[in-house]
């Protein structure tokens, strides 16, 4: 029973981590994803210093804009479900009370059409770590949100109305809500991307889009040679990479370029790469401490039983006879360890898994015939030694007497 117990609870936490390390890659990616956008795409040819501590926002000009169709145009992408969320931004420099300031033209909540359905997407779900006093514009209407620092040096709350104005052209639009981003987003505001092109006159253009995507870090070397190892570059070409994912983009767009936020993607790779550092030293610890265990109590059960193995070897029972029976006793035991280990680790990463992404995991048919490997391979390994006790018993010296 203690040998059982052991190895039940050395295969449970290996199997809880494992079945975790298949799924927390893609949970943890999607949680980073909170943290903002990884992913520009920029007319071609236009220059826009990219800064990821808060960028300057300047607008493409001589003709250097997007269509407002492309977000639709990338999610019809090979990516598409890796393409978390999209919103595209017509950055025109207008006058609010008086005062100048970049008003950025967006989408908050906007449904993109696509071969599966009904795709919603905006700013609201790709900052979701922005806090808002109040709410963001509806789509279509005459809000507008301001950043803190905006909103506290023209004195405007939500609920007050301001005069905007761009070009000739002046409209009363309602302060819907105060964003508190971090920043120069600070300094920013935000309203409905179809109001702000027709303030100025820039209809159906767009700046640039803002992509969240699901990917993977990027290998250090070149990929294989599709010459010589086809199977390998098609390998790497159908994964989530960023240059990958990128260039598929690119093609739906056309004349774009999509530029990953290296620095974002690269410290998002780290994080997972350390944390499956971890779950598998913590795995490998774990059977580590179930083959003590098991050799502890595999040499204990040698030298009670060791008048047992004395009259079995006066009887003439060879080195391999001991050998099947102790092995065989060991494997016994870890079949239902092994079988008990997956049972209680399966549930133990349900329940870890919806605690920490609010996600439910689903059991991993996969890990039980992995179960079952670790559980024989830790009998084997824990039986070694006292396998090699009990081979040199010697039957005159336990039976006399």
């Amino acid at each position: 029973m203690l040998a059982f117990l052991v190895v039940t609870v050395g295969v449970a936490v290996a199997t809880a981590l494992a079945t975790l390390a298949l799924q927390v890659g893609d949970d943890l990616a999607r949680a980073l994803r909170t943290s903002g956008p990884n992913f520009v795409v920029l007319p071609q040819g236009a220059s826009w210093p990219l800064d990821l501590g808060g960028a300057s926002y300047q607008p493409a000009r001589a003709g250097a804009a997007l269509d407002s169709d492309a977000v639709a145009r990338l999610k019809r992408s090979f990516w598409s479900n890796n393409l978390l969320e999209a919103t595209p931004e017509c950055a025109i420099a207008a006058t609010l009370g008086g005062r100048p300031v970049t008003l950025l033209g967006t989408w908050f909540a906007h449904s993109v059409p696509t071969r599966s359905g009904e795709w919603r997407t905006g700013l609201a779900a790709l900052r979701p770590n922005w806090r808002v006093n109040g709410h963001w514009p509806r789509e279509g209407s005459n809000e507008i949100a301001l950043g803190a620092s905006l909103a506290s040096r023209v004195a405007l709350h939500p609920g007050e109305r301001v005069e905007v104005s761009c070009g000739g052209r002046a409209d009363h639009w309602l302060v819907s809500g105060v964003v508190a981003a971090g920043g120069l987003e600070d300094g920013l505001a935000w309203a409905p991307l179809e109001r702000v092109q027709e303030l100025g006159g820039r209809g159906g253009e767009v700046d640039r889009v803002w992509l969240s995507a699901l990917v993977l870090p990027q290998p250090g070397g070149p990929p294989p040679d599709a010459r010589r190892d086809p199977q390998g570059y098609e390998r790497y070409m159908c994964t989530a990479y960023p240059g990958n994912v990128a260039g598929s983009l690119r093609e739906q767009v056309g004349d774009a370029e999509v530029l990953p936020m290296s620095e974002v993607v690269a410290g998002e790779a780290q994080v997972v790469r350390r944390l499956s550092l971890l779950m598998l030293l913590l795995a490998l610890a774990a059977l580590a401490a179930a083959t003590l265990g098991l050799l502890s109590t595999t040499m204990a059960s040698v030298i009670e039983r060791s008048v047992e193995l004395g009259l079995l070897r006066a009887l003439g029972a060879g080195t391999g006879q001991i050998a099947a029976l102790l092995l065989g006793e060991s494997l016994l035991v870890a079949c239902a360890g092994g079988l008990g280990g997956f049972l209680l680790g399966t549930l133990g990463a349900t329940l870890l898994r919806g605690t920490t992404f609010g996600a439910h995991s689903p059991v991993q048919p996969l890990m039980l015939p992995v179960a079952m490997l670790l559980a024989m391979l830790v009998a084997v390994a824990g039986t070694l030694a006292p396998l090699r006790v009990a081979q040199r018993v010697d039957p005159a010296t336990v039976l006399h007497g």
